[in-house]
């Protein structure tokens, strides 16, 4: 074993504190994101699709990754290289070697989800199929490079860590770890813009693409994690003290792995963003629809409407005297609308009632039949 080299540096100075978090908290958010996805699967009654599948084994390879930092910080990384014993130089070599190899898979598998998202919800005859297979065989190309490059860096395998033996190690990692990048950033970039373009094709509302195109961009944060990885690996110093040196660079790779995940959860939250923004936006306060004339000035202020809310509204014809007043019950005068055949004409008046599905409760009370809304509303005439 090969003596640690001198470092002349305070040895009480930690970045372990950091390292911990960067391994953990965004690592929670991930596993979090992921069950929110396969929970939204369930709530649609769908089976899992390969898209799914794929990022479970995105996430096997995060929960790797940040195992492995775990393992790693208390032997070998985030303090000087003097701060611990003889053995700092195989287990780095060991820790390094391992965080190699999940990161890959990390982000290997989350591209080929993404990817599989992709094809899956948009039409088979759409353009982006084409390019959509140039992606999957250039990252197939990339993750298999990458994956020859850490597993033979060291012919034999075992050199890379046990210097006791004699191996043809003839790989920089500095070198790789910056060929990596530029590849791998760019992938990004082109993941991100891809369904753009698509999208604005759909025969939807101008805010329901800006909903779906604003979810695909969410995925830009992981492209900002990859740029401060790149960054970190070229201001990274070198010298001697290299338990020292490689802080920034580990933080920003477990940051991107975990934040790749994320990225690739979030457009198939939908269902989740649904079940809970109008509970956040509708008051707490449950209002009775009454017929007392003093009560007319609550339901005046339209209730704000959440972006994807279910909205019950329906339409009734007839004169000024059929319009509903508070407390009738509006299903009724439709139902009896269509059983006489009336239709809008231009001696009739139409009346558009629009109440938030999920402010709707039945009410057993026989004092008080009908519905009951968790918030204002209000019936228009015209």
């Amino acid at each position: 074993m090969e003596s640690i080299p001198p470092v002349s540096a305070d040895l009480t100075e930690t970045m372990q504190p950091n390292l911990y978090a960067s391994s953990t908290v965004p690592y929670t958010i991930a596993l979090t994101c992921t069950a929110l996805r396969l929970w939204c699967r369930w709530m649609n009654r769908a089976g899992l699709w390969l898209d799914d599948w794929l990022i479970l084994i995105a996430l096997a390879s995060a929960t790797g990754l940040s195992a492995d930092l775990l393992w790693w910080i208390p032997r070998g990384l985030g303090k000087h290289v003097q701060a611990f014993g003889p053995e700092v130089q195989e287990d780095w070599a060991i820790g390094l070697f391992t965080a190699e190899l999940t990161y890959t898979g990390v982000i290997v598998f989350v591209k080929f989800s993404i990817l599989a998202l992709y094809w899956r919800i948009f039409n088979k005859n759409s353009s982006i199929r084409l390019p959509i297979a140039i992606l999957t065989g250039t990252v197939a190309a990339w993750g298999i490079a990458v994956f020859l490059l850490t597993v033979l860096q060291c012919i034999p395998i075992r050199g890379f860590w046990d210097k006791t033996i004699n191996a043809s190690c003839n790989v920089d990692s500095h070198t790789f770890l910056f060929a990596i990048s530029i590849p791998n950033i760019l992938t990004d970039a082109i993941l991100l813009v891809l369904p753009v373009p698509h999208v604005v094709k759909l025969h939807a509302s101008k805010s329901q693409k800006r909903g779906l195109i604003t979810m695909f961009l969410l995925g830009g944060f992981v492209c900002i994690a990859s740029i401060l990885r790149l960054v970190a690996v070229l201001t990274q110093p070198t010298g001697p003290d290299f338990t020292w040196n490689a802080n920034n660079v580990a933080v920003w790779a477990v940051v991107e792995a975990d934040f790749a995940i994320i990225s690739a959860c979030l457009p198939t939250l939908r269902p989740f963003w649904l079940a809970i923004r109008p509970k956040q936006l509708l008051t707490a306060q449950s209002v009775p629809l009454s017929s007392d004339p003093s009560s007319k000035s609550r339901y005046d202020s339209r209730a704000p409407q959440a972006w994807g809310a279910s909205v019950l509204e329906c339409t009734v014809f007839g004169g000024q005297d059929d319009r509903p007043s508070a407390g009738s019950n509006s299903t009724g005068i439709v139902r009896d609308n269509l059983r006489h055949g009336l239709t809008p004409n231009s001696r009739q008046s139409k009346t558009t009632i629009q109440v938030p599905l999920v402010g709707i409760e039945s009410q057993n009370d026989k004092a008080h039949r009908g519905i009951r809304v968790q918030s204002s509303w209000k019936v228009e005439y015209a």
